[in-house]
């Protein structure tokens, strides 16, 4: 009873986690930012209760990725995409077999570009990194992320949150053919 009460709970989390994650993309600014940030935070206790959840790596995978999107600083958003790197590592260690885990890595490893590119479309844009609303505005560092990277942002973190919600129905398949063994 003990061990499904704990499984429960582990699994409430990494579902809190995700959810917080896939919420994310429908706020803008530091309030995506921060619900990011609650995610990793669930997910990271997640891991501390079960270190063999790939659900939880890859949704904290998912997380710090996107979290990097958003950082104006380079050097935070390679921090942020590094982490990613270890989590995505982490469950394709687990599972060499698992094809999303392999692509996951890889699109690690570009994200600096993709980085630079969305950063260089935003210095760009009217009123961009100096101008009005910009880096250097009032309203902060993410008001001046175009609408479009929104919309990318939120179509990855929806292919993460399906992808998280599938894993989290094999492990939980997986839980019940254990348990009644």
């Amino acid at each position: 009873m003990h061990l499904m009460c704990h499984d429960g709970g582990l699994q409430a989390l990494v579902r809190w986690g995700s959810a917080m994650l896939e919420l994310a993309h429908y706020r803008h600014g530091e309030e995506s930012v921060d619900m990011i940030k609650e995610a990793i935070t669930k997910l990271k206790k997640a891991i501390d209760m079960d270190a063999d959840r790939t659900d939880a790596f890859w949704c904290l995978g998912n997380a710090y990725t996107s979290l990097g999107f958003l950082c104006p600083s380079k050097p935070r958003a390679l921090e942020n995409f590094t982490e990613a790197a270890k989590a995505f590592k982490h469950c394709h260690d687990k599972e060499p077999t698992n094809e999303t885990f392999k692509k996951a890595l890889e699109m690690c490893d570009k994200a600096p570009e993709y980085y630079d590119g969305i950063q260089s479309h935003i210095a760009n844009a009217p009123g961009g990194a100096d101008g009005p609303g910009g880096r250097g505005g009032a309203k902060g560092a993410t008001s001046s992320v175009p609408e479009w990277v929104w919309d990318v942002g939120g179509w990855v973190l929806l292919a993460g949150a399906v992808t998280t919600a599938l894993l989290i129905a094999k492990a939980s398949s997986t839980a019940v053919k254990a348990a009644t063994a």
